[in-house]
């Protein structure tokens, strides 16, 4: 039997490189994958992606930094895929600027992206497990929150606080039957980790194996989102390359 056999994820960012590929990977595993991109054209082709591999999979247009957006999303899925099981934060940006020229809005798109996004959807979703006793949150967090990464002071500080918010609520669900986790696949060659680099300097880092492929992580993805990990709750698991 597949690990996630008669399962439904929602996987918010589901547009993204590793959104595509961590969908995919789930639905091999047996779920029915529900991607979830504020741009819609994305979300679609991530679905498509998935129907072409045999899997089952819907696309919804949200923004995760609205509750309302949030909601609708999930109920959404619940009434068309089925009772959720696995929600995947994994929306999230990261301009690079240095502190002392970051602007206000800036900070505040990020956080709102990267941290509020992971409150609205881990909130939402939990609500809807407790219930039924059975469920399992992920959310992309970074192993640049343990070495730190230079003109990333608020995604840093936004994958850090995932962390923390993972370990409080993981504390929280403690004998519930619902788990929380949050990851760190390391640096991956999505176009969120080519933006603002010249290609001389990513062709050198891909040649080099300095930077992963995004499936590189998905089966470390699926067995978070399966029983087989079960003994896990509030943990941080991290792979991560040292480079900047």
């Amino acid at each position: 039997m597949r690990l996630l056999h008669d399962r439904t994820a929602l996987v918010t960012g589901g547009g993204g490189g590793l959104g595509r590929a961590y969908a995919v990977a789930l639905a091999r595993a047996g779920a029915a994958v529900a991607v979830c991109d504020v741009d819609e054209s994305a979300a679609e082709q991530t679905a498509a992606a998935v129907t072409r591999d045999g899997g089952r999979a819907i696309a919804i247009r949200a923004d995760v930094t609205r509750a309302v957006d949030v909601e609708d999303a999930i109920e959404c899925v619940e009434t068309t895929l089925g009772p959720l099981d696995v929600l995947l934060n994994l929306a999230g940006t990261f301009p690079k600027n240095a502190l002392v020229d970051l602007p206000e809005e800036e900070w505040d798109a990020v956080i709102a992206l990267n941290l509020k996004s992971v409150f609205l959807g881990s909130r939402a979703a939990i609500r809807r497990m407790l219930p039924r006793r059975r469920g399992v949150v992920l959310s992309a967090a970074s192993g640049t929150t343990v070495r730190g990464v230079p003109r990333g002071s608020a995604y840093v500080a936004s994958k850090a606080a995932i962390i923390g918010f993972t370990r409080a609520v993981g504390v929280e669900l403690e004998g519930s039957g619902v788990r929380i986790l949050c990851f760190a696949p390391g640096p991956t060659d999505t176009a969120l980790w080519r933006q603002g680099r010249n290609r001389e300097d990513v062709e050198r880092r891909v040649a080099a194996r300095q930077v992963y492929q995004p499936d590189e992580f998905s089966n470390v993805v699926v067995w978070l989102a399966s029983d087989l990990s079960a003994p896990l709750n509030g943990e941080f698991i991290n792979r991560d390359l040292v480079m900047r």
